[in-house]
C-alpha cells in the first residue's frame, strides 16, 4: 500500500518505481509531482484513488491489469467503464467515453491546455476538484443525469464563461465555480437544495443571480463578490432585505451584501454576520452593528477598503480568521470586554490602523493577528498575554503596554 497523499507537492520527484506487491495507490498518492513525466502501474494495483495522479503528463498501465485501462488519449478509466480517474495533464481535448458514470476526484486538476470536454448523458457525479485550475477551459455543458457537482469542481477555470446547469443537479459544492472571473452568469435550476461555501465567490464578471425557492441552504461566501443576488418569490429559508441583502428567515444570519454597497445597518435580531458576508465590498463606508450580533465570521470584513472605523457592540464574543484583513483605511476599532477570541490574521494589513486595546476577557490572539499593520503605534494587551506577542507579527517599533500597568 502507498498511503493517500505519500508524496503529494514532491515538486523534484522526477521519477518513481511502483514495485509488483503494490495494491493501493491511496488518494493523491502522487500528486502534483510537477517534475515527474510519467509513471508505470503494474497490473497488481487493485485499487487507484482519487487524484493519485492530478498534474502528471503520463501514467501507463502495465498490460494485464485486471481492474484499470488506459483509453486512446491515456486517460486512466476502471475496466468496467463507470469511472473517469486520471486524464494527462496537457491534455487539450478529450470526449469521456459513454457509459463513464463518475468524473472522479481530481481527474482533470491543473490540465492547463484542455479547451474543450465532452461529457455524455451517462455520467451522474462531476468530483470534487475534477476540473480545478483548467485555464483554458471556455465552455461546459453538464448533461441532464448528472445530480451533484462536486467541491471545487471548476474551481478557477478562469477563461469559463458559459456553464449549463442541468435540472437534474441538487447540489452545488463548496467552491464549485468560485473564481471562475470571466463567468457572465448562470442559471441555478429549480431542483437545486443545497449552494455550498463560497460556491460562486468572485466571479468578478457576473453581475447577477437569481436563487430559485428550491433552495434551502446557502453556504458561508456563496456569491462573495458579486453585485446582485436575488432570491425567487416564495423561498421559505432565507430573504433579501431592503438593501437587497440575504438574510436567514428566521433573521438570525447576515448571509451577503451586495458588492457595490456604501452604507449598511444590520437588521436587529441578527446574531451572526456570516462568513464572507461583506466580503470585498470595497465602496462599504459605514456599517452599523446592532447588539444583537454574538460573532463576526470569518472574513467578514475582508478588503473593504473604504472603511476607516468600526464600533463593535458589547454582544460580540467572536471576531474571526481574517475578518478585518486588508481594511486598509481602517484607523479605528472598538473591542468590547465581552470578545473572548480573535482569529489568524484578524486584523492583517490594515495598514493605517494606530493603536488596538485588546480586553481582559480575551483568552485567544490567533497567528498574524497584526501582520503589515505598519502604523500600529501600540498595542495594550491583557497580562496573560505578555510572552504571546511574538505570534502575532507586530511591527517594529510598536510599543506593547500592559493592562493595569
Amino acid at each position: 500500500t502507498i498511503s493517500g497523499g505519500a508524496f503529494a507537492y514532491c515538486r523534484s520527484l522526477a521519477s518513481i518505481t511502483i514495485p509488483n506487491s503494490v495494491t493501493t495507490i491511496g488518494d493523491r498518492a502522487f500528486a502534483f509531482c510537477s517534475n515527474m513525466t510519467s509513471v508505470t502501474i503494474p497490473n497488481s494495483v487493485t485499487t487507484i484513488g482519487d487524484g493519485a495522479f492530478a498534474g502528471i503528463k503520463t501514467v501507463t498501465l502495465a498490460s494485464g491489469n485486471k481492474y484499470y485501462k488506459n483509453d486512446s488519449y491515456g486517460a486512466i478509466i476502471a475496466k468496467d467503464n463507470k469511472k473517469l480517474i486520471w486524464v494527462p495533464k496537457n491534455i487539450k481535448s478529450y470526449r469521456i467515453p459513454s457509459g463513464v458514470t463518475t468524473i472522479g476526484n481530481d481527474a482533470f486538476a491543473f490540465c492547463y491546455n484542455l479547451t474543450s470536454i465532452t461529457i455524455p448523458d451517462s455520467v451522474t457525479t462531476i468530483g470534487d476538484r475534477a476540473f480545478y485550475c483548467c485555464k483554458k477551459l471556455t465552455s461546459v455543458t453538464i448533461p441532464n443525469r448528472v445530480t451533484t457537482i462536486g467541491k471545487g469542481a471548476f474551481n478557477s477555470c478562469e477563461k469559463l464563461t458559459s456553464v449549463t446547469i442541468p435540472n437534474s443537479v441538487t447540489t452545488i459544492g463548496d467552491r464549485a465555480f468560485a473564481f471562475c472571473r470571466n463567468m457572465t452568469s448562470v442559471t441555478i435550476p429549480n431542483r437545486v437544495t443545497t449552494i455550498g461555501d463560497m460556491a460562486f465567490a468572485f466571479c468578478s464578471d457576473m453581475t447577477s443571480v437569481t436563487i430559485p425557492n428550491s433552495v434551502t441552504t446557502i453556504g458561508d461566501g456563496a456569491f462573495a463578490g458579486i453585485k446582485t443576488v436575488t432570491l425567487a418569490s416564495g423561498n421559505k429559508y432565507y430573504k433579501n432585505d431592503s438593501y437587497g441583502a440575504i438574510i436567514a428567515k428566521d433573521n438570525k444570519k447576515l448571509i451577503w451584501v451586495p458588492k457595490n454597497i456604501k452604507s449598511y445597518r444590520i437588521p436587529s435580531g441578527v446574531t451572526t454576520i456570516g462568513n464572507d458576508a461583506f466580503s470585498r465590498c470595497e465602496k462599504l463606508n459605514s456599517i452599523t452593528i446592532p447588539d444583537s450580533v454574538t460573532t463576526i465570521g470569518d472574513r467578514a470584513f475582508y478588503r473593504c477598503k473604504k472603511l476607516t472605523s468600526i464600533t463593535i457592540p458589547d454582544s460580540v464574543t467572536t471576531i474571526g480568521k481574517d475578518a478585518f484583513n486588508s481594511c486598509e483605511k481602517l484607523t479605528s476599532v472598538t473591542i468590547p470586554n465581552s470578545v473572548t477570541t480573535l482569529g489568524n490574521m484578524v486584523f492583517a494589513f490594515c495598514r493605517n490602523m494606530t493603536s488596538v486595546t485588546i480586553p481582559n476577557r480575551v483568552t485567544k490572539i490567533g497567528n498574524q493577528a497584526f501582520r503589515d499593520c505598519r502604523s500600529l503605534k501600540s498595542v495594550t494587551i491583557p497580562a496573560h498575554f505578555k510572552s504571546q506577542s511574538s505570534k502575532w507579527n507586530l511591527p517594529k517599533g510598536c510599543k506593547i503596554k500592559i493592562a493595569g500597568e
